[in-house]
């Protein structure tokens, strides 16, 4: 007898996929202290440059304290990718114009316009920071899962260490915000579970002709050994191999069922993708889906195509039966 397919362990129907209103109010509200959070260090900035050029009694002052120069160049609305481009005396000429342009005709108030530009500009930054908060929070509350799951276990894993790119024993806390992969042993087989790889194999023939590196994954699980990505030439033959994939999957970990259809349609084609590159090879990995915002036409499309065996498993990421569930099959794969 065949094995039931395995998110049969945690949905009994589309309707165990929809992301309740219970669900959506507490995200919000999550996101809301995260925001707050991730704006603490610039509210800060800006109060210590108020602080700082209020030395100053007139706007031309400015130029004289040495320590908010950078400053000045921020409210001035240069990027930190821009003053690489850009020499010393660039810099005078950008901060003098700012000076003569904005502060000076603002009067007495020239200090309060500083802070308010140097906030403009700096708001900038925060918005990426916040557009990047559901893919981050998505990620770190998957990997906590997998982390539960091998622990619980008594199996020993290494995670791999962005900022070193170096494999870490799981003896040594593994620092959620810097953790790019996993590897581990299941029935004496070596695996290695990836985040947000560029996978050369999946590409149409057009792209394959421009020269195109392939697409990005969220989740590559490699029937592979930790040491073999160690070594540039392998691991590009392991990227290659089609038959070294066990399974792959995206991650959608947004909250707002505003967004939540264009995730899906991002995510579906994604998925779509992966499944024709591999079948083009004879190759058929397990793909799955892991949403944060699941909305009932969503629902129906994720169960359909898990009944149709086009999705070999999908959870809601909001879900703790759903994600122990998952992280269980994916870790013993």
């Amino acid at each position: 007898m065949s094995a039931s397919p395995p998110y049969l362990d945690h949905l009994t129907g589309s309707h165990d996929l929809v992301t309740t209103y219970e669900v959506t109010r507490a995200g919000f509200v999550a996101a809301a202290l995260e925001k707050n959070k991730l704006a603490d260090p610039f509210v800060v900035e800006a109060r210590t440059l108020r602080v700082k050029a209020a030395r100053a009694r007139a706007p031309q002052d400015l130029l004289a304290i040495a320590d908010i120069q950078s400053a000045l160049l921020t409210a001035a609305g240069v990027s930190n990718k821009a003053l690489v481009h850009l020499r010393q005396e660039d810099y005078a000429e950008i901060i003098s114009e700012f000076i003569q342009n904005f502060l000076e005709p603002a009067g007495d108030k020239f200090v309060e316009e500083l802070v308010y530009r140097f906030l403009l500009v700096r708001g900038d930054t925060l918005g990426g920071k916040i557009r990047n908060l559901a893919g981050t929070w998505a990620q770190r509350r998957l990997i906590r899962y997998i982390i539960a799951d091998l622990s619980l276990a008594g199996r020993p894993y290494h995670w791999l260490q962005g900022v070193s790119g170096k494999w870490r024993s799981h003896i040594e806390a593994p620092v959620v915000d810097d953790l790019r992969g996993f590897s581990w042993q299941v029935r004496d087989q070596h695996r290695v579970l990836l985040f947000n790889r560029k996978i050369p194999l999946i590409k149409n023939e057009a792209e394959a002709l421009q020269g195109n590196r392939g697409k990005s994954v969220d989740l590559c699980l490699f029937d592979s050994r930790e040491e073999d990505f160690a070594d540039h030439s392998l691991a590009r033959q392991i990227y290659a191999t089609p038959e070294l994939y066990l399974a792959l999957g995206e991650l959608k970990g947004g909250i707002d069922p505003a967004g939540a259809d264009e995730h899906w349609k991002t995510g579906f084609s994604a998925l779509r993708r992966i499944r024709g590159s591999f079948s083009r090879m004879n190759c058929t990995p397990h793909v799955f889906f892991i949403g944060g915002a699941i909305e009932e036409s969503m629902a129906d499309e994720i169960w359909g195509l898990l009944q149709s065996g086009e999705l070999t498993n999908a959870a809601n990421l909001n879900d703790e039966a759903h994600m122990v569930s998952l992280t269980r099959w994916l870790c013993n794969l």
